[in-house]
């Protein structure tokens, strides 16, 4: 193979419709999200006093707690997955 040849390969196969990267974070991310949210109810299951647990400031603590530490670790993986960014 000469080496026209081969930069001529190389730059077809660079050319190639991947799929972004936000996009495949975003899918990642939901899919992890269903898929931890399946394993988590079919390990512990419905909880029996939901209905008056929902009102209580500990239940809405734990999720605003939970999603904020999720977004901003979110955040940092992305930036950092991301040759050249600046973090």
């Amino acid at each position: 193979m000469r080496t026209d040849d081969l930069i001529k390969a190389l730059d077809a196969d660079a050319r190639s419709t991947a799929m972004p990267l936000g996009s495949a974070w975003w899918i990642g991310a939901g899919a992890a999200t269903l898929i931890a949210a399946v394993m988590f109810w079919l390990a512990v299951g419905p909880r029996t006093d939901i209905a008056t647990a929902m009102y209580t400031t500990r239940f809405v603590a734990k999720f605003v707690f939970t999603m904020a530490l999720a977004a901003s670790a979110f955040a940092l993986i992305r930036a950092l997955s991301t040759p050249g960014a600046a973090t």
